[in-house]
């Protein structure tokens, strides 16, 4: 029995500075261009520093980018299982400033399908309503034997616009950041009600505003952990692993939510989502 499962891909991330758009046949030198890796990855790496056990599930070939995720994870002790892909099933161009961000990418999420069941576990963590689609069985399988879900949205305006309709057993918890709740219900503050049947708690994060909506019955309302921003990919996956974590280790309500920020700012104030120091969050009170 893990402490958590994530299922998703992991990305190979480019980042691109946010003002840099070349022209056809021209070249544009910039003073540097970061690689990450991130999707999955990042809830992943984020509860495995702090402290959770930790398995992820992710479609992987032996690309670069593959071998990347397996050093990453051994040095972090994230136990892999992988589903057969292409190489580098996963690449993101990352346009990114310290406000928001954009992505270009492909994934092989259809490989996702070829998972019929997962590991026994605490918590599952999908990152992503296109991923969640592709995994209904198994993650209804997983409420059956005890597992409790957690997805995030992500971005995806058709499952937005489905989410309110949603069919099948509601997730433990989901959470979206404004834009998302906005095309989910057309007003973010509404989402806790509006998609109530989608998930038993529904939570909203609002950048500098924290974070608003319902967990486990209770309403709550944080604000932001101070923080410079570096750059905000991965910073909603954070906030996911970290309210895990505090919910794993008893922690509810606003105290809860408020880890998952204090993680969360851990985040931006790098460039990219996933941790590869095991002491980053040496400094917030948990177990690490």
């Amino acid at each position: 029995m893990t402490d958590l499962v994530v299922v998703g891909l992991a990305y190979l991330e480019v980042h691109v500075p946010a003002q840099v758009r070349p022209v056809a046949g021209e070249e544009v030198f910039v003073q540097g261009m970061q690689l990450t890796l991130g999707g999955a990855l990042n809830t992943a790496s984020v509860a495995a520093a702090l402290g959770l056990t930790v398995t992820l599930c992710l479609p992987m070939g032996n690309g670069l980018a593959d071998q990347a995720v397996t050093l990453l994870a051994q040095r972090l002790g994230i136990t892999l299982i992988p589903l057969a892909a292409p190489d580098n099933p996963a690449i993101s161009l990352v346009f990114s400033d310290a406000h928001d961000r954009a992505f270009v990418s492909t994934a092989a999420l259809d490989v996702l399908t070829s998972l019929k069941r997962l590991p026994p576990s605490t918590w599952v963590h999908v990152p992503g309503l296109e991923e969640a689609a592709r995994l209904q069985d198994p993650l209804t399988q997983a409420q059956r034997d005890g597992a409790k879900i957690s997805v995030s949205a992500s971005w995806s305006a058709q499952q937005l616009r489905q989410l309110s309709v949603r069919q099948g057993s509601p997730w433990d918890v989901l959470v979206l950041n404004e834009k998302e709740a906005q095309a989910a219900c057309g007003l973010a503050h509404s989402a806790p009600q509006c998609l109530a049947h989608a998930a038993h708690s529904v939570l909203v994060t609002r950048g500098a505003q924290g974070v608003m909506g319902q967990l486990n019955g209770w309403p709550v309302d944080v604000g932001a952990a101070p923080t410079p921003v570096v750059d905000t990919t991965g910073a909603g996956d954070a906030f996911c692993a970290g309210l895990i974590a505090a919910l794993t280790r008893g922690l509810t309500g606003d105290a809860a939510v408020r880890m998952g920020t204090r993680v969360a700012a851990k985040i931006l104030a790098q460039t990219g989502g996933v941790v590869t120091r095991p002491d980053l969050f040496a400094d917030l009170g948990m177990e690490t």
